[in-house]
């Protein structure tokens, strides 16, 4: 069995590096630009006109202005090991996004990196659309999730480090894959230089559903930065008790939507920093707490006392957020698991994955709605038009025609076969919903586009 699994492992890892070497930049046409936050890099979908497969091609920008350049060989460094780790081990995974082929362009600074295209957005999308989301879709969300860290957490001395909303994406079936979080790989975990750079400089876009403890003002000035260990603890463990604490923000995020409308957002923020950050240096003062559900109270005071601030007492807490009428129980338990304030306690993937809350029996609170349905009403604004609006369709389906023409008589010959170009195929289906256009319309014109090149 084991050989099985074995020879099934290096079959796949061969079929993902002959998907790698068919692939170049320059049989690749632009169909539109996906929607990327903050800092993040610029996401284009892109056509393989050859094969007429979609991929998603991200540019990740190693040197990110002129006066403060990033582009050394550390950064280099970590983004190549980081994406050699996730080709070798999340390759052909269920519950990762592939990564199929890198474009590295020195002189100018940045990386093209062709990956799996998601035709159902991501978990960012989807907050924005719904604003909360009930707790069967959340329990639906978390297990993908956390056998994805787990394969990460299992294969070396590795954690995401990066996990949040937009690192979540869905395929419309109701698939749900990790994606790389390759902008902090290459920039935050990279260079110090970069964390200053982005605390001093004003957002060009932010989604209230995914606070990041970096960009967030210190309310209070950091103590020195020299690493504190953990008795018996190395910063592979911590950091991936980091994962999960972060798995406990996102399900948090998940339930009672942005934190920015809490009246103590700013002071929950800036604990959290600490915990991620520096939770070894005053781990002694918050020695009695439990978790950030549970010990909010004292997290918001320790901010409090430590920045010399005080504000009146808030009546509203997380859990008053989090009605026994829309979560179970087995879900706070689950959340103060994640939510530990103490790393040492928060529990591993392998124990959250036994956790009676996905293992139990018991019925969900609140609306009984699956995940794939959610995902079909965040994305129903793209569907078919009618017949008369479909002018821009038309025009953009003309432009990609125009587009083939060029890239084909400059390339190998196309290996698409004649059927994925019929209307029913997935291709023309993806095509179709992309442009707003009938399928049948498609077909018939790229049809006759490769015939006339063949």
């Amino acid at each position: 069995m084991k050989n099985q699994k074995r020879i099934h492992e290096e079959l796949s890892l061969s079929i993902s590096t002959l998907v790698q070497s068919q692939i170049r930049i320059e049989d690749m046409i632009t169909t539109g630009t996906l929607r990327s936050y903050a800092d993040s890099s610029p996401v284009k979908k892109m056509l393989h006109a050859p094969t007429m497969k979609l991929y998603v091609v991200k540019e990740v920008h190693l040197l990110f202005n002129s006066k403060e350049p990033l582009h050394n060989k550390e950064i280099r460094k970590n983004l190549k090991d980081w994406i050699s780790f996730w080709q070798s081990k999340c390759s052909n995974s269920i519950q990762h996004v592939q990564i199929y082929s890198t474009f590295w362009s020195t002189p100018e600074g940045y990386v093209s990196i062709v990956m799996e295209y998601m035709n159902g957005g991501s978990l960012q999308n989807l907050l924005e659309s719904m604003g909360v989301l009930p707790e069967r879709s959340i329990k639906q969300l978390v297990q993908p999730i956390l056998y994805g860290l787990q394969r990460i957490h299992q294969s070396g001395a590795q954690c995401h480090g990066a996990l949040g909303p937009s690192q979540i994406l869905f395929l419309r079936d109701g698939t749900v894959k990790l994606s790389q979080g390759l902008q902090y790989r290459a920039q935050i975990q990279g260079n110090s230089a970069f964390n200053q750079y982005i605390l001093g400089r004003a957002k060009d876009s932010q989604s209230l559903y995914d606070p990041s403890i970096l960009e967030t003002p210190s309310l209070w000035s950091k103590a020195p930065s020299e690493k504190y260990h953990f008795p018996i603890q190395d910063d592979f463990i911590l950091e991936r008790a980091n994962d999960i604490w972060k798995l406990g923000w996102l399900i948090l995020n998940c339930a009672i939507g942005t934190m920015e409308f809490h009246p103590k957002a700013q002071q929950i923020y800036e604990g959290s920093r600490i915990i991620l950050e520096e939770i070894t240096k005053y781990v002694d003062q918050l020695k009695d707490t439990c978790c950030l559900l549970h010990s909010e109270l004292k997290v918001i005071q320790f901010v409090e006392q430590n920045s010399k601030i005080f504000n009146e007492p808030t009546r509203i807490t997380i859990l008053d957020l989090l009605p026994p009428d829309k979560f179970s129980a087995e879900f706070i338990q689950f959340l103060c698991s994640t939510l530990k304030i103490d790393p040492r306690q928060r529990l591993f993937t392998e124990q959250l994955l036994q956790h009676s809350w996905l293992t139990g029996g018991k019925e969900c609170k609140g609306p009984n709605v699956q995940l794939k349905e959610l995902i079909s009403i965040s994305n129903a604004w793209n569907t078919f038009l009618p017949e008369e609006f479909q002018g821009q369709g038309a025009q953009k389906l003309e432009r990609l025609c125009d587009a083939l023409c060029l890239v084909l008589q400059n390339s190998e010959k196309p290996t698409v076969n004649k059927m994925h170009l019929q209307e029913n195929s997935p291709i023309i289906k993806e095509l179709s919903h992309d442009m707003g256009i009938n399928a049948k319309v498609i077909s018939e014109r790229l049809i006759s586009i490769f015939q006339s090149l063949i």
